[in-house]
């Protein structure tokens, strides 16, 4: 697809949004600090449009991270997409987390493209566990080898082949309780950007000529549990 995509990522701490057209970026605004998603993502979609020299009726789709990630910070992202996708009449597709995570670490300049491994995108779940996904890498191509799923840090080995590559913002946390003796464990600090949101959309829409042709669908949020998710009336209704 060669359209312009609007692309919003709100599932961390940071983000902020992209505009890419025919698998270019032509902006990229951030949020100037942790959890400024309320009060920023706006202006940065403004600031984006100006930067790429667009009108926001210009946009073809609206790409949101749909998660898993930050309960409040996904819908802020998803709500902000939803009122754009609706107000310009416009299609709004969701982009999982992990596919984006994956995308950005594969097309780092340091990355070894002749790599043949898993690799294992991890956010931190709390409850001494962590959501991540399978991926397999061969040589240039990388494709999901699993939906997302909840594991706990030691465990995540038994899961996986040896020396999978395992990064991303849930190392920290329990940098020392993965196996090290079976995994390689990136430590380095991972922050997913809007433009790799933006390039897992068009990814994801390579197969569409006419941004028209997009069905509308609600985009629905993988959280880390559904049970964290329940709203104040199905919670009343347990009782």
């Amino acid at each position: 697809m060669n359209g312009i995509i609007l692309a919003i990522e709100s599932s961390g701490d940071g983000g902020g949004c992209a505009v890419l057209r025919g698998g270019e970026v032509l902006s990229e605004i951030e949020v100037s600090g942790a959890r400024k998603h309320g009060s920023e993502l706006m202006p940065c979609i403004d600031k984006a449009c100006v930067d790429a020299a667009i009108n926001r009726p210009d946009v073809d789709v609206i790409a949101v991270n749909c998660g898993p990630g930050s309960y409040t910070g996904l819908r802020i992202g998803m709500a902000t997409a939803s009122a754009i996708g609706y107000a310009l009449d416009k299609p709004v597709v969701g982009v999982p987390c992990f596919d984006a995570m994956v995308l950005q670490y594969v097309m780092a300049d340091d990355f070894d493209v002749a790599l043949k491994r898993e690799l294992w995108p991890v956010l931190d779940a709390r409850r001494n566990e962590v959501m991540t996904a399978r991926f397999e890498y061969d040589n240039g191509n990388c494709e999901r080898a699993s939906g997302d799923k909840l594991v706990e840090p030691a465990k995540l080995h038994e899961e996986s082949a040896h020396q999978a590559i395992v990064f991303g913002t849930g190392v920290p946390p329990y940098e020392g309780v993965f196996s090290h003796e079976h995994l390689f464990i990136d430590q380095r600090e991972f922050a997913l950007k809007p433009a790799s949101v933006a390039l897992q959309a068009y990814r994801q829409l390579a197969g569409i000529d006419d941004p028209a042709n997009i069905e509308r669908t609600l985009v629905e949020p993988r959280y880390f549990r559904r049970v964290l998710a329940k709203t104040i009336e199905e919670r009343a209704n347990e009782v």
